[in-house]
């Protein structure tokens, strides 16, 4: 039950991307997409085209449904394409907070074991989702040796920001994140759905304080993306659907601290011969229905 309590008082940026799903418009097809492939503007394109396309970026997010087994097998495949094509690639987690990063710097350089980096990077309590549909990832990083960075903060940092406000909580206890840029008015409209739809209150303030968490999470990821990418490496950033998609979330905080050469990709699975909304993302890989 441990997990599931951290869940509910930790993510609500996943009830986020599952509403936000459940919203998005679909584009029907005279030809139905075959799992496999990649789609961008309603056309196939194979995977050395989206791929070589995609190393020539800054920052690559790739999305989530942090509990899709399916997701982080195309996470997995999508990374290994990618470092295929670029040597200096780092993979940024949403998953942990800062202070995680000296036990991820140990595991890639293979001083930890599993069971010691799970417990030094407190990964239940920072995440609370099976570290199982994880692990493959991480084991790919440190057999490549590519550096994983911890780009979240922590849930109590995040309240913090919110109630407080950025002018009363010092740069150095926040890890030097700027003020988020506001969201745009159709990223509003959305998270005011998703409020809506999980009866968190008619309170206005509540409804701010919402909005402004979510833009608290898409800032401190998006300056820790930011400061990954200071050495010309491709940085590829696991995260949340809720994060991704339209580019609202983190890609919108990223142009606003001067990282535009980024790529949007997310995992689409077939129930019908449809693809979402061209807009969702600049590409959508076609996953199987499982």
């Amino acid at each position: 039950m441990k997990r599931h309590n951290n869940r509910n008082r930790q993510h609500f940026g996943l009830l986020a991307a599952l509403a936000l799903a459940s919203l998005l418009p679909n584009v029907a097809l005279a030809v139905c997409p075959s799992p496999g492939q990649w789609w961008q503007e309603g056309q196939p394109f194979t995977s050395s085209e989206l791929l070589q396309t995609a190393a020539q970026q800054q920052v690559v997010l790739l999305g989530e449904q942090h509990d899709e087994r399916a997701h982080h097998r195309w996470q997995l495949h999508t990374l290994a394409g990618l470092h295929a094509l670029r040597d200096d690639l780092v993979i940024g987690l949403e998953m942990l907070p800062r202070s995680a990063q000296p036990a991820l710097d140990a595991w890639v350089a293979d001083e930890l074991d599993s069971a010691t980096m799970l417990e030094q990077t407190q990964w239940d309590e920072a995440w609370g989702f099976d570290s199982a549909l994880y692990m493959p990832i991480l084991e790919f990083a440190r057999m490549a040796k590519i550096p994983l960075v911890a780009l979240n903060i922590t849930p109590d940092l995040r309240q913090r920001l919110v109630n407080d406000g950025w002018e009363h909580v010092p740069a150095d206890e926040r890890h030097a994140v700027p003020s988020p840029f506001p969201a745009s008015a159709s990223y509003r409209s959305r998270l005011t759905e998703v409020f809506n739809q999980h009866a968190m209150g008619d309170d206005p303030e509540s409804l701010e304080r919402f909005i402004q968490a979510q833009l608290t999470w898409d800032i401190a990821m998006a300056q820790r993306l930011t400061e990954a990418t200071q050495g010309g490496a491709l940085v590829v950033g696991l995260m949340g659907l809720g994060h991704v998609s339209y580019n609202e979330g983190v890609a919108y905080q990223l142009n606003a601290l001067g990282v535009s050469n980024t790529v949007s990709l997310l995992p689409w699975q077939m129930s019908d011969c449809t693809l979402p909304d061209p807009t969702l993302a600049d590409a959508v890989y076609i996953l199987a229905d499982e």
